[in-house]
């Protein structure tokens, strides 16, 4: 199984926070629905979480019903905040034309690391970091945070805009300009997973440097 996964909630007009994460997943699901089911590299399932916004709520309900299958799943990918940089003007914060500064949060498999970077410079994805995803803490700061939690190997994408908490969070912050590019990006990442097992792709996990430290 490989599942593309954002959450469908957020305080305001919500946008970036996550309608345009939404759009990225119904990209993915309008895609691989016109694939011949012999062309997809594994069972696709495609998910929007609820609760993003009351402590991650749907996705520690949908991991609590489903954990029985998180064995299965090759990769989780969560995509979350096509965002543009602002500036202000006049007193006002209107967009500019500069993305945000986007993370690939990606587990520490090196196959999975090397996949993610190609895929970003094939797609001229500028301005992208691929980070581990304990880089910041125990567990990436998205909506599928739990899933590498899980031991589910993930490559979570995410950027962290000021106004995603705000009522400025309006449809001239999505990065519309990269919509496409990062559809392909996430296009070529699933498709690189053909003939990777769940177990298989486990087992090439690295210790962060940390882990190698305390061992």
């Amino acid at each position: 199984v490989v599942m593309i996964a954002s959450h469908h909630d957020g305080p305001w007009a919500s946008a970036v926070e996550d309608s345009s994460g939404m759009a990225l997943v119904l990209a993915q699901a309008h895609y691989w629905s016109k694939r011949p089911v012999e062309e997809r590299p594994h069972k696709m399932v495609f998910l929007m979480q609820g609760g993003h916004m009351s402590g991650g709520a749907g996705l520690l309900a949908y991991i609590d019903a489903h954990r029985d299958e998180l064995d299965d799943v090759v990769l989780e990918v969560h995509l979350e905040h096509a965002a543009l940089e602002t500036e202000v003007v006049d007193g006002e914060v209107v967009a500019t034309d500069v993305p945000v500064p986007r993370w690939f949060f990606t587990s520490r498999i090196p196959v999975l690391e090397k996949t993610v970077f190609d895929a970003l410079s094939a797609e001229e994805l500028g301005r992208s970091m691929v980070v581990a995803p304990d880089a910041f803490g125990e567990q990436p700061p998205t909506d599928g945070a739990m899933y590498h939690r899980e031991g589910v190997p993930v490559v979570n994408f995410l950027t962290a805009p000021f106004y995603l908490f705000d009522s400025m969070d309006t449809l001239d912050k999505v990065d519309r300009a990269h919509l496409v590019p990062l559809t392909r990006a996430t296009i070529r990442i699933v498709n690189s997973t053909a003939g990777e097992t769940a177990a298989g792709l486990r087992s090439q996990v690295e210790q962060s440097t940390e882990d190698v430290a305390a061992g």
